[in-house]
């Protein structure tokens, strides 16, 4: 009770910063529609000239540049005159789809396509990105079906809407994993406003007067953990219900989106609380809070699609395995709550047991 109490009485002084809260749901809420609509406004576009040499014996050689909506230089076996548009500059590269492209795409691996470039101007990154997503997605839909997951039916509507599949074959809308993604990496992000606000009551003696009472090092912390707790959980699920009315997708279960959040925003708030015990400085703070969630999804993403960054170290590739936006996001893209969330937790109980150590000297330290 007292630990409620404490909490009410720091969660009404957190609801006073208006502005704040106002940040905490439309920076997300903004990148998320952002990315909806780029993502959704009619395919994608080559803005460099890029030339293509089909060489494949089946139909997806094809099918995955209409996809992509690309139409414009296209041949079918004939590399000397892709080439020849290279040699010329009217082109800065050309791809090479090889006659087992569709085979290997049939049977669940992935093709290599062949490149030839220049070695000036060259901006193909983001077409290769998109180019090796698209053949990630034809592979993982081929695996599924020989599983016996889904059915060749569902291939018909491929084109029409990117979907996830579960490993139980339940279908995810996209805009349901990106709201989740954007909230669950805001609420990392976010963490430095737990440091601002323990240095701020360190100065302002708040700290001080409340260890001089009966209360606990550990019910003083958990008391504003729980308050800002509830103000993030509060947040990201207005911008969550607020981008499903404006995107339109599916919340597939309501009790994994409202875990994923209170889980990572309790990691975000004892993250902060160990890294202001170490430094005891807000902008050092921050700024380790920017780049531990950046290093975050860069991590994550090695770790959940290792398969493709196999010239990566082993060990690199699965470094973020030991971050929570791995179990986070595994946890929303497959429905599961164990183990992720037991694993989540321990990080949580190790880094509060950190911050909450020797609270006294912390706060008592000039």
């Amino acid at each position: 009770m007292k630990i409620l109490r404490l909490t009410y009485i720091n969660f009404k002084l957190s609801i006073k910063d208006f502005a704040s809260i106002l940040t905490m749901i439309i920076a997300p809420l903004a990148l998320i529609l952002g990315l909806n609509f780029i993502g959704n406004k009619g395919g994608y576009v080559v803005d460099t000239n890029i030339a293509f040499n089909i060489q494949d014996k089946g139909v997806y050689g094809e099918e995955i540049l209409k996809d992509m909506n690309i139409g414009d230089y296209i041949f079918y076996d004939e590399e000397d005159k892709a080439l020849e548009l290279l040699h010329r500059n009217e082109v800065i590269a050309v791809y090479q789809i090889p006659e087992d492209f569709t085979e290997k795409i049939t049977n669940g691996e992935k093709p290599n396509i062949k490149a030839f470039k220049r070695q000036e101007g060259n901006t193909t990154l983001a077409f290769e990105l998109r180019l090796e997503e698209e053949i990630n997605n034809k592979v993982k839909r081929q695996i599924l079906i020989k599983e016996g997951i889904i059915n060749n039916d569902e291939l018909l509507d491929y084109g029409a809407k990117a979907e996830v599949y579960t490993s139980k074959g339940s279908k995810l809308d996209k805009g349901f994993i990106l709201a989740m993604t954007m909230s669950i990496y805001f609420i990392i992000l976010s963490s430095s406003i737990i440091g601002e606000k323990m240095v701020s009551m360190k100065k302002q003696n708040i700290l001080s007067r409340a260890m001089s009472t009966t209360n606990r090092g550990y019910e003083i912390l958990g008391s504003l953990c729980l308050s800002i707790l509830a103000l993030h959980v509060i947040a990201n699920l207005i911008v969550v219900i607020i981008s499903k009315f404006i995107i339109n997708f599916t919340i597939p279960s309501f009790s994994i989106v409202i875990v994923n959040i209170v889980l990572a925003s309790l990691f975000s708030i004892t993250f902060t609380m160990f890294m202001t015990r170490i430094f005891e400085n807000q902008g050092v703070v921050s700024f380790v809070a920017v780049i531990f969630s950046m290093a975050n999804i860069f991590l994550s993403l090695i770790a959940s699609e290792s398969s493709s960054f196999s010239k990566i170290p082993f060990a690199v590739r699965n470094l973020g395995k030991f971050t929570p936006f791995y179990w986070l996001m595994d946890s929303v893209e497959n429905l599961k709550l164990f183990p992720n969330a037991l694993v989540v937790l321990l990080m949580i109980l190790a880094l509060f047991s950190g911050g909450n150590y020797k609270l006294k000297n912390f706060i008592n330290k000039v």
